[in-house]
């Protein structure tokens, strides 16, 4: 009776677990639902001021351990009261109407009807400084402050490398953050190498400076042989203050370190100059919106140390519209965000300069301000892990343009991506996990990045070819390993296991796509780590100590920018490196050749407008890149799109009377395809090859807490015929699968074909 009992008890507290497991999830759904309307459609001031990254984490915390639908709409509520006062949630059973007099003011005269739009998304979001981005995000009749300042302040000097070249380096220093940055601090060294390449580099992003503490940090590494200078210093990223002092650059002679002066490596003898106007060999200052000096409030031993001081630089963008088309005062997202809970979120409220009606209470504002600013943003806490999936979930889902196209269900993959961050441990975990989730929207723009990124391969590339796992190319000449041996098993498993463990984290709108990236991601792991290969019944550990793209671009492939054949009756152009200058001046060589045949297997040069050349007449398609204008959630309800093409003019001499050939292949991705859209569209020329990654438009960027960042395709773009091209591709008239005997040949079977062609036409 007792072992009865027993077992009854372990049976309801393991119900008890799990029922509150359930909840939970449905808790997290819930806060990840109203965190995405709330943030991108309820125009409050307080909204639009907060620190969504971070409170993603905060309101997971808050709602996950809710008993019940009814402590969950009271956590919702007491949440978003601070920030969006006129915000509701309510049981089902128990919903009423809402009152729209309270967001009327009592006296109106002076207010406008607030509310957002979007093209694309741009509220949040990443953009390079100076860049063109076509996505917009704004609060009509609201001005806002945005901020021109630089990603980051560096400080930085140099160091002649002629007599310490292929020494072994040491660079090490001290430096501190103030407490309530938000940024980091980051030292970091560089070799020039000639012809603007770059050798050695390092900028701590692992080690990255966020203590308030003096702490010791160092950068170690071998100076190339071919160094043509040495750049040094220390930046802070993103918010805060930053100090640095007691720098040392040491070179290791006979076992022994020996130290190589820097200038003023105690910042006591000059001041650090603003701009590029310093001499090469004194500490100067870059970066817009920030603040560079020597101080004396802070230094590690001396006087004086550097200081970094994130200050701002602001424009003011007033609230013009997008596009004509809004909603109306009253309307609100009315959704049922769990079974059983309502969400009542105004999509317009009245506001002033200063405000927007009704504003929240100043003191339940600073106490959440201030415990957002205490809550953790490290991978390793589980909290920061779930408020990333959210903020993740939420862009795809209100601004993925792309669900139509991909079978997905997203919002079990949100459920599954939370459900896992309670298993994962770290940043690495956390990392994949992201990665998985994201893999299932099917975005070849998608790409993860973070502090766990791992690039180091060994000394070889392979791909799938007849089926088969084939070597392509061995950097290290010393194996015994060739182009065109086939691999038998990876680390005891079969190749197709290995790969189909890869193919989980990527994201790819082709099959060809995804097999290019992940004959790449196949061979990434720590530097230095190792993989067991077994070809030709012989066993291989191969350690990778090798970058990819280094490895990459020694591959044997045509090294031509250009070539003439046959007395230059064909002229082979490699649009990959090619300038439009080049071009330009070749046309009279062009112009009199019977064939020419152009190579993008890859990513073009800048010299699109070459398609010009073989144009009768002028393209007319200004409708195949578009992006969504957004004014509901969930995608729903779009105004429209904003329509874009290039408005190509035929130019002189035309070219279209010869033959002409294309070769391209799943590498051409993006701006590629929006060539090659051309020429399949147009019927400019013959295409050669493997259909194109099928994945093009402008990325777009979000950064999540922990260093995480992630990219996505944030517009529609259609073929000139009006057809998908998302998940299709350019298809190729003349298909080319690559042999294993021509990878033992060294033969480009692609332009092999077109010299066939060529011979035949």
């Amino acid at each position: 009776m007792k072992k009865l009992y027993a077992t009854i008890t372990i049976l309801l507290f393991n119900m008890s677990i799990n029922g509150q497991s359930n909840q939970s999830t449905q808790n997290l759904l819930a806060f990840s639902k109203a965190f995405g309307y709330v943030k991108y459609f309820h125009p409050s001031d307080e909204a639009y001021e907060l620190d969504w990254n971070t409170f993603s984490a905060y309101g997971a915390r808050q709602v996950e351990n809710c008993k019940n639908n009814k402590e969950l709409a009271d956590a919702l509520n007491k949440l978003f009261a601070p920030i969006a006062p006129s915000v509701r949630f309510q049981l089902k059973k128990q919903q009423t109407p809402y009152n729209n007099q309270l967001l009327i003011p009592r006296d109106s005269s002076n207010y406008q009807p607030i509310y957002w739009q979007h093209k694309g998304v741009d509220f949040n979001m990443v953009h390079k400084k100076g860049s063109y981005s076509p996505y917009q995000s704004i609060r009509v009749n609201k001005s806002q402050k945005q901020d021109q300042s630089s990603p980051f302040g560096n400080i930085m000097t140099s160091i002649d490398p002629t007599d310490i070249k292929g020494k072994v380096f040491k660079y090490e220093g001290w430096a501190k953050l103030k407490a309530d940055s938000e940024g980091q601090g980051q030292f970091w060294i560089r070799v020039d190498k000639p012809d603007k390449k770059v050798g050695f580099f390092n900028n701590s992003k692992d080690n990255p400076i966020k203590s308030d503490q003096w702490k010791k940090f160092e950068i170690t590494g071998t100076i190339d042989e071919d160094a043509k200078g040495i750049v040094l210093g220390c930046f802070l990223l993103g918010k805060g203050t930053l100090w640095f002092d007691q720098l040392k650059f040491s070179i290791k002679e006979d076992d022994q370190w020996v130290e190589v002066p820097i200038k003023n490596s105690d910042f006591e003898t000059e001041d650090i100059k603003i701009g590029r106007q310093a001499s090469s060999l004194k500490w100067m200052g870059l970066g817009n919106g920030y603040e560079f000096c020597r101080t004396q409030n802070e230094s590690y031993t001396s006087t004086n140390s550097a200081q970094i001081k994130y200050k701002g630089v602001y424009d003011i963008k007033e609230g013009d519209p997008l596009f004509f088309c809004g909603p109306e005062f009253g309307q609100l997202i009315e959704k049922e965000i769990v079974d059983g809970v309502i969400c009542q979120i105004p999509l317009v409220l009245y506001g002033i300069i200063d405000s927007t009606y009704p504003m929240a209470d100043k003191d339940q504002l600073s106490l959440l301000t201030s415990e957002i600013k205490n809550t953790s943003i490290a991978p390793e806490d589980v909290y920061t892990r779930i408020g990333n999936i959210i903020t993740c979930y939420n862009i795809f889902q209100h601004f993925y343009p792309y669900f139509e196209v991909v079978e997905v269900d997203w919002q079990q993959e949100l459920i599954k991506a939370i459900e896992q961050s309670y298993t994962d441990k770290n940043g690495n975990d956390h990392l994949k996990t992201l990665q998985q989730l994201t893999a299932t929207l099917k975005d070849g723009h998608i790409r993860v990045q973070s502090p766990f990124n791992k690039s180091y391969i060994p000394p070889i590339l392979w791909e799938w070819i007849e089926n088969k796992l084939v070597i392509t190319h061995v950097e290290d000449k010393n194996l015994s390993i060739k182009p065109g041996d086939i691999v038998e098993k990876i680390n005891n498993i079969s190749p197709e296991e290995f790969f189909a463990q890869t193919c989980t984290y990527i994201s790819a709108a082709t099959i060809g796509y995804l097999n290019l990236i992940a004959s790449k991601r196949s061979l990434y792991g720590e530097e230095g780590s190792t993989l067991q290969l077994s070809i030709n019944q012989t066993d291989y550990t191969l350690k990778r100590n090798y970058k990819y793209y280094d490895v990459y671009r020694n591959q044997e492939k045509p090294k031509y920018t250009y070539h003439f054949y046959h007395d230059s009756s064909i002229v082979y152009l490699n649009l990959d490196k090619i300038e439009m200058d080049t071009i330009q001046s070749l046309m009279p060589v062009l112009k009199n050749s019977k064939a020419i045949i152009c190579d993008l297997r890859g990513y073009p040069n800048g010299n699109h407008d070459f398609i010009s050349h073989l144009l009768k007449e002028d393209d007319q398609d200004g409708a195949w890149m578009q992006v969504p204008q957004i004014i509901y959630p969930d995608y729903e309800n779009l105004c429209g799109f904003e329509k874009h093409g290039w408005h190509l003019k035929a130019k002189e001499p035309y070219l279209g009377d010869k033959q002409i050939l294309f070769l391209t292949n799943e590498q051409a991705i993006s701006y590629a395809e929006s060539y090659m859209s051309f020429i399949e569209g147009y019927k400019l020329a013959t295409i050669i090859g493997q259909p194109t990654a099928g994945t093009n438009g402008n990325v777009n960027t979000f950064e999540l807490l922990g260093g995480y960042k992630i990219r996505f395709t944030g517009m529609k773009v259609i073929k000139h015929d009006g057809s998908q091209l998302h998940g299709t591709g350019i298809i190729p008239d003349v298909i080319i699968n690559k042999t294993i005997a021509g990878i033992k040949e060294g033969r480009d079977e692609y332009l092999q074909k077109a010299f066939e062609m060529i011979s035949t036409l």
